[in-house]
């Protein structure tokens, strides 16, 4: 594995979930919701990949899951038009 290539993995792994959660559950007051769900999702695996003894919990894990959801947010915001001045 390339270094840098398991953030980028987990960066696109979020990005996806988060853009089928969002055509999945549409509705705008949904998106906090799914986005903090699958940051707290993203925090448990880490927290449990900690606790096995044979892999471990790492920090830059998390802040990609993070970065992968805030890019699929954006990405699900500028698909609907949101912010768009001229539709």
């Amino acid at each position: 594995m390339l270094p840098g290539q398991d953030k980028l993995l987990h960066g696109i792994t979020f990005i996806l979930l988060y853009l089928m959660g969002s055509r999945a559950f549409p509705e705008p007051a949904n998106r906090i919701k799914l986005f903090g769900g699958l940051f707290g999702y993203g925090v448990t695996i880490e927290l449990l990949q900690g606790l096995t003894g044979y892999r471990s919990m790492e920090l830059l894990d998390a802040a990609a899951d993070l970065a992968g959801l805030v890019v699929g947010l954006l990405w699900s915001l500028r698909k609907r038009g949101v912010g768009s001045c001229c539709g």
